[in-house]
């Protein structure tokens, strides 16, 4: 058991003997039991925010909502009264009941608490933070992780190349492919085509940290990651950078909008995975977000290098791992439809990658308690938002 869950359980614990035992010990001392009630609750909810501020949720961006009076407030009232009315209903008023009662009311509880937290994340999320533009050289950098990629690199940046070209002048954007230590020489294909700067990992990381070492290398204002089979095309790459350029800090695909394309079918396997993951990730992501896999996303210069610098994992989890810096910081987010032409190949294992991101899910957990993410002097740095979220 972690320590955070420790304290979670023990101060739990605690608080629901304050409020059994006391709604008990006023009704035996002629309280009435709908008063004895109220205050049993309100001693109770006093000690477990009091108690989960200072240990439970310190380094914690759950805490956020607690500092909402009218979030706060109103979700011990919603849950005191469910408290209230299973006593109202109950024969008898006794421990059984009360205890059936907190039952209920810790359930609602825990309910209207990540509704809230849901409602605050996408409060300050849901607007462009405008920030001055970042003084970087060049307009925009695409990264292109790539593993064993040697014999198709090369057209893969030419595409890119040639569209991007009839939109932006060459000489201000730049292609950067990550050869995630492919040993098959497809860091120097890149490099032998003229049009982007390859980069050689010493060793085989992983999407994630071919990702991260393009991103923290590159020298665009926006900054923008794709896969190299271009399953997002040139195009994405363009609307992304100018939502970058309106104003958002963070711009990412989703693949489940209404309003989708999709030229081929991805696979029923990879289908479900991708649900999968999108469902598991509510365990730690605090906002409702419609694809947390999209192979495709975009970053300020200076909110790049912060994310960057920071993220840990290395495999497909380190998306999740960016929305959860997202959050935490409190960065703009814009989600965006894309058109994405995926083949039926895939390399989905259920078992072996639903059992990698849920160990990755509490190596974010445990990192985030430890305080490993925070870094409060390095977020001073950013330029003001002109938007308060």
């Amino acid at each position: 058991m972690t320590r955070r869950l420790r304290f979670f359980v023990a101060v739990a614990l605690v608080a629901t003997a304050i409020d059994l035992f006391g709604y008990l010990a006023l009704v035996d001392s002629g309280f009435r039991w709908w008063a004895a009630d109220i205050a049993a609750l309100v001693m109770a909810s006093i000690f477990g925010v009091s108690a989960h501020r200072k240990f439970t949720l310190r380094n914690d961006p759950n805490l956020r909502w607690i500092h909402r009076p009218v979030a706060f407030v109103s979700s011990i009232a919603l849950a005191g009264l469910v408290d209230l009315f299973v006593l109202f209903n109950a024969d008898e008023r006794n421990w059984i009941a009360k205890s059936i009662a907190i039952l209920a009311a810790a359930l609602v509880r825990a309910v209207s608490n990540r509704w809230f937290l849901f409602s605050v994340v996408r409060s300050e999320q849901g607007s462009p933070a405008r920030r001055p533009t970042p003084a970087d050289p060049l307009r925009l950098s695409v990264v292109v992780p790539a593993y064993k990629e040697a014999p198709r690199i090369a057209d893969t940046i030419e595409q890119l190349h040639d569209h991007l070209s009839t939109l932006i002048d060459p000489s201000d954007f730049e292609l950067v492919v990550v050869d995630d230590g492919s040993g098959d020489g497809t860091a120097d294909a890149a490099n032998a085509t003229g049009l982007a700067r390859g980069i050689l990992l010493p060793e085989n990381l992983g999407k994630g940290g071919a990702v991260r070492a393009g991103m923290l290398a590159s020298r665009g204002r926006s900054r923008v990651f794709l896969d190299a089979d271009l399953a997002y095309g040139p195009a994405e790459v363009i609307r992304v950078m100018g939502e970058l350029e309106d104003g958002w800090d963070v711009v990412v695909g989703t693949r489940r909008d209404s309003r989708l394309v999709t030229h081929t079918s991805a696979g029923l396997l990879r289908d479900v995975g991708g649900r999968l993951v999108n469902i598991a990730t509510h365990v730690l992501l605090l906002g409702q977000y419609r694809d947390t896999q999209a192979g495709c996303k975009g970053f300020r210069s200076d909110i790049a290098e912060l994310i960057f610098s920071k993220t840990k994992l290395n495999g497909f989890s380190f998306d999740i791992e960016i929305f959860h810096l997202v959050e935490r910081w409190r960065l703009s987010l814009r989600e965006v439809p894309m058109t994405v032409a995926e083949t039926d190949a895939s390399t989905v294992n259920l078992f072996r990658d639903t059992l990698q991101l849920l160990g990755d899910l509490g190596r974010i957990r445990r990192w985030s308690a430890r305080g490993e993410y925070t870094d409060p002097e390095r977020v001073a740095l950013l330029p003001e938002a002109a938007v308060t979220n």
